[in-house]
């Protein structure tokens, strides 16, 4: 299966409640509540950022990878429990993947106009003005791919790669059929 990883969104829960404000003072991070209600933690190494809300909840993005989340989390974890926050034993720490987002190749230049006709109308949107790409959404793995000319895809809204593998094989079935009516001649 040929994709690539562009982004894992993760979520999980450090405590019942913190003070952003302590946090922000004593790490030396901006938070401005006023704007958002997370504060913006940033690890460098793996790059990730992590988002903390006042909840004690924390969600995770720009990872490539779960074991970036994992590693992200953990040095948040222990930054906050170096300066005396009180926090869940990380051991006890759920983390949950909310959204893996790839990039996929058809291999094909494509006709956006002839490929909105030739997909379910129910299922497909495609507004050049707005956006250049075709959406597309698919019930089962229960994904959204952003098709372009060029026959490149992302394909974003799932948990498991499972889904993500399942999906692309379910939109080649699909393209086998109608693929000679919607590529370019080159």
């Amino acid at each position: 299966m040929t994709y690539k990883v562009v982004n894992m969104v993760a979520s999980t829960r450090l405590t019942e409640n913190i003070d952003l404000n302590e946090v922000s003072e004593i790490l030396g991070i901006e938070y401005e509540q006023e704007q958002f209600p997370g504060m913006v933690y940033r690890v460098a190494t793996p790059k990730v950022c992590l988002l903390l809300f006042r909840s004690g909840r924390c969600v995770a993005a720009g990872a490539k990878e779960i074991s970036h989340v994992h590693e992200a989390v953990k040095i948040l974890h222990d930054d906050l429990m170096a300066h005396d926050f009180e926090l869940w034993p990380l051991k006890d720490v759920d983390i949950i993947l909310q959204n893996i987002v790839v990039t996929h190749n058809i291999g094909v230049g494509l006709d956006l106009e002839r490929l909105v006709i030739s997909l379910p109308f129910e299922h497909s949107e495609y507004e050049p003005e707005q956006f250049p790409g075709l959406i597309y959404h698919l019930k089962d793995p229960n994904v959204v791919f952003l098709i372009f000319a060029s026959g490149k895809c992302v394909i974003s809204g799932s948990k498991t790669f499972e889904d993500i593998e399942a999906a692309i094989v379910k939109l080649k079935v699909q393209f086998e059929e109608i693929l000679e009516f919607v590529k370019v001649d080159e």
